[in-house]
């Protein structure tokens, strides 16, 4: 497939010369670090109320972030795809912009 030229579109070709088997669900963790626990603490709520409203997520937790601060981890199952992993950030970024925090990445095993 053809991929925008950014961060993303990078990780996906990588995924793709190496085989990634796009057709079915995989465990994505999704990365942002803050720079207090409460912070970190604040947007981990919102998530928790999406999964509980339905928006199932595996995984919602926080942690020290070896460099200083704190890391929040989201872990969701779906198929991956530009369109999908794109979405889901996107909305990280908007809630983490309400307070001192920044994206830290994605990632996906292999399998």
């Amino acid at each position: 497939m053809k991929y925008p030229s950014d961060a993303n579109g990078d990780v996906f070709r990588r995924l793709e010369e190496n085989g990634f088997d796009f057709s079915k669900e995989h465990v994505v963790d999704f990365q942002a670090v803050f720079a207090t626990e409460a912070e970190a603490d604040q947007i981990a709520r919102m998530y928790l109320a999406d999964h509980h409203a339905g928006e199932k997520l595996i995984n919602i937790e926080t942690k020290p972030y070896p460099e200083g601060g704190m890391e929040l981890i989201l872990s969701k199952k779906i198929i991956v795809t530009y369109q999908a992993i794109s979405a889901f950030e996107k909305e990280l970024e908007n809630r983490v912009s309400k307070v001192e925090g920044y994206l830290d990445g994605w990632g996906v095993l292999q399998e």
